[in-house]
Formats: structure tokens, sequence, C-alpha cells
């Protein structure tokens, strides 16, 4: 249900947030007029039922999480990669947005191991962003040579992963969907999304990125189904393999300049 829910909504909802409350008691309120408008004697019965609604949406949430983890960690163990419950040491590898915008930020069911000759670690970001607490999927790839400071994320997912940010819109022929550029050069980023990249794009949920210097991390919508996940992490190596060599030049000259 939530898939098709806008990023910061599906987060709010699937945590249980104040905001699963507050839609609660804006239906509620509404419903106890028109109980006493209609029939006295229905109000409590109408409060139950609603609040029995509360309880059965929170359960499915609740199993919904439990069955996507479990299929995970089948897929991952299946594929010896290693799970773990939390690594905070994992927040040091990234100096830069969205990561390093919330020093009380932390990551959970990380997922390290190797795909397609990468190195990964995979996992979920959380931090607080204007007063709400967020979330989303990350994906840290191993790369061998410097990437210029860049981030690129579908429209959708800004509000969780570049909240006060100003977004330049990328115009590229193909993309599905909206995508913006936060942080970095607007040629680095058109250079990236040349045609092979954008059908990557194309074929895959759509999903962002952040990158400077020997860090490359993909940015993805929470609570994303096993399938999902296994298509983004290829579409994300993909990516990295279409890299034209203009960018890792210019990730070397930027690495070169913060060297002295």
């Amino acid at each position: 249900m939530t898939r098709q829910l806008r990023p910061a909504l599906a987060w709010q909802l699937r945590q249980g947030s104040v905001l699963v409350y507050v839609i609660w008691f804006a239906v509620a309120v509404p419903l106890v007029i028109v109980g006493l408008l209609v029939e006295p004697r229905w109000v409590g019965w109408f409060m139950l039922a609603w609040f029995v609604v509360l309880v059965a949406f929170t359960l499915a949430m609740r199993m919904a999480d439990v069955r996507r983890q479990k299929a995970w960690a089948r897929a991952a163990r299946e594929l010896g990669w290693r799970i773990s419950a939390a690594g905070p040491e994992v927040l040091e590898r990234w100096p830069f947005p969205p990561f390093d915008l919330d020093p009380r930020a932390d990551v959970a069911e990380v997922t390290t191991g190797r795909h397609r000759g990468r190195e990964f670690v995979t996992g979920e970001f959380r931090h607080r962003v204007r007063r709400r607490n967020l979330g989303f999927e990350f994906l840290d790839l191993q790369v061998d040579r410097p990437l210029p400071p860049m981030q690129v994320l579908p429209s959708g997912l800004a509000p969780v992963a570049a909240a006060g940010l100003l977004p330049l819109r990328l115009d590229v022929a193909g993309l599905p969907g909206h995508y913006d550029l936060f942080n970095g050069r607007e040629d680095h980023a058109q250079a990236l999304l040349h045609p092979r990249a954008v059908e990557v794009l194309t074929g895959v949920a759509p999903f962002g990125f952040s990158c400077e210097g020997r860090r490359f991390v993909a940015i993805f919508p929470a609570y994303r189904d096993t399938t999902t996940a296994l298509a983004h992490l290829d579409a994300a190596c993909d990516l990295l393999d279409l890299m034209p060599e203009q960018l890792w030049r210019e990730g070397e000259q930027w690495a070169a300049t913060r060297a002295t």
C-alpha cells in the first residue's frame, strides 16, 4: 500500500509516527459528530470500530516489515552476505550530504557483501529533517578511483534525502520522472546521465545517489521488497560501470586539490 505513497509519507506511516494518530483523530472527530447527529447510541461503536482499524493497520504494517526482513535475510544468506542490526561506524564513511547534516543520524539493518566484483554496504539511514524523523535506504558501493562531489535525486526522494537544499532541475531526455541536482556541478551530472545510464535508470524504480571522492552511495525509498532491492543493486553497479572517463579524471583532479 505504501509503495505508491511519497517516500516521506510512507516512512512516517510505516514507522507509526505522530502523523498516524493525527490522521486517526482527524477522522474520529467527524465520526463522533455524525454519530451524535444520527444516533447518539452509535457513537461508542463508531469509535470502537475506528480504533480497530488503527490497530489492524499497525499490525499489518508490522507483519509486512517482518516478511520483508525475512525475505531479505534469506536472499542475503543464499548469496553469502552478512547482516548486522546496526553499524554506527558506517556513518564515518560519508562526510558529505545528506549523511552529515544530522549529528544524531544512525543506520540500521546493515548488510555487507560483494557483488559483481565490488564490496558494498547497504542498510537503512535514519535522521531528523525539520523536526520529523525520516529515513531512506542506502547502498555504498566500492569505487577504485575518486569521483567529484555530486548528489542527484528523483524529486520524490528530495524530502527525505535533501531537505533544505536548493534543487537544480536536470533536463535530460528519457529520464523516468524529474531528477534534481542538489550538490556538485551540473555538467558533471549531465555527463553521468548519458543515454546508456538513462536506460539503466528507466529499467528500475527511481533512485538517486550521492558521491564524493572514493565514496558512491545510491539512495532509495525505504521498505523496498527483495526483488526491487536486488534490481537496484545491479542498476547501481551498471551506473558505475558506465561512468564516463571524464568524471573519473575530474574526480582525480578534485581529490588532488583536497590533498594539497
